[in-house]
């Protein structure tokens, strides 16, 4: 068996598309990883130890790991930077593209602004948005409680979410979120900006959302929008039987939107790209 225990730990809630978005730059990056997934609630006190500030995803970096180089970083960035960890999805992007420099996820100059422009809006704007309307369908559907038990959570987390946790974590997510129908709904219309939005960049016929190359504006968009086209990832099932019907409708629709198009293109062609390490130097 390999020895994983000089990897960086990537904690996580396996339901997270956040958590997703950070799988996929690693795993693009070539960077392996071992994942150390929980549950709500339990995840705050796994993270504070690691030294983040309590949200996931959390990358806990091996003792003799450098964190990502933080003169560049913006302010909200720095704030994401320890000494033992990276927190946050666009913080661990960062920090794996300059662990495989021909990534070229935030290129330099007037294209790397934008790409982070992109990553900065819909981290603010789309994942939120998607994460309010789809609770608001499946908080009360076993297929979240499932999701959110499956391995690699630990036992002892599965054991007490099945035996009367889930009830307490349901209600503290419908607080903390603020999951009503109504909410959903006006989740449900931000999603549509943000979906009219990439659409409109994408008019003029570009393959990626700042042009030519694919870039972590792309994973962005196309990880925090995977609830709302029906996408599985991790213990997510996707579109399934078990999918509400409204919610059924309503993914429907985004998939058919040029932006969930898109979308599920980056899903098919680019989610299992690894980029080739760098060929040394001839002499």
């Amino acid at each position: 068996m390999a020895d994983t225990s000089s990897n960086p730990v990537l904690l996580t809630l396996a339901v997270s598309h956040f958590c997703e978005k950070a799988r996929w730059v690693l795993e693009r990056c070539g960077i392996e990883y071992t994942e150390e997934a929980h549950v709500p609630v339990a995840h705050r006190f796994a993270v504070k130890t690691a030294g983040g500030r309590g949200s996931v995803p959390c990358l806990r970096l091996p003792p003799e790991t450098s964190g990502p180089d933080s003169r560049s970083a913006s302010a909200s960035a720095k704030a994401s930077i320890s000494p033992g960890c990276v927190d946050q999805s666009t913080p661990i992007m960062r920090w794996a593209d300059q662990q495989r420099p021909g990534a070229a996820l935030f290129p330099a100059g007037p294209r790397g602004a934008e790409v982070e422009r992109w990553c900065a809006q819909l981290d603010k704007r789309l994942g939120p948005a998607t994460r309010s309307w789809a609770y608001s369908h499946v908080l009360y559907n076993p297929m979240v409680a499932d999701a959110m038990v499956a391995p690699p959570v630990p036992a002892a987390e599965r054991f007490l979410l099945r035996w009367g946790g889930w009830l307490l974590v349901r209600k503290l997510l419908a607080k903390g979120l603020r999951i009503s129908p109504e909410n959903g709904a006006v989740a449900l219309q931000e999603i549509r900006r943000c979906f009219d939005e990439v659409g409109q960049q994408l008019a003029d016929g570009r393959p990626f959302l700042t042009g030519e190359t694919f870039t972590a504006a792309d994973i962005t968009f196309a990880a925090l929008a995977a609830p709302a086209i029906g996408q599985a990832y991790a213990n997510v099932p996707g579109l399934s039987e078990q999918t509400p019907p409204a919610m059924r409708t309503e993914v429907e629709e985004l998939q058919a939107h040029p932006a969930g198009q898109f979308a599920l293109r980056l899903w098919r062609e680019q989610r299992a790209v690894v980029v080739p390490a760098a060929r040394p130097s001839a002499l």
